[in-house]
């Protein structure tokens, strides 16, 4: 799933609390991050989405005034499920 961000200069620490979480993730630009939650057997998009959205709420609490936005597109990984 991607992730923007309104301010690209904190994108190193939203992809490393990510993978501390155990997701995949990747800066794919400037000000987009490319995530997947920790890999599950055949959990449902839906749920993955909500799992996702749930360290991103986290991560905008310690983080004011940064926008950050989860978009709705499975990754080929995800569609795959």
């Amino acid at each position: 799933m991607r992730i923007l961000i309104s301010d690209p200069e904190p994108i190193g620490d939203l992809v490393a609390y990510l993978r501390r979480c155990g997701c995949r993730a990747e800066i794919r630009g400037q000000g987009a991050v490319e995530a997947a939650p920790p890999e599950r057997p055949r959990i449902d998009h839906a749920y993955l989405r909500m799992e996702l959205d749930a360290y991103l709420r986290v991560w905008r609490e310690m983080h004011p005034g940064i926008g950050a936005e989860l978009l709705d597109t499975p990754t080929r990984e995800e569609l795959a499920l």
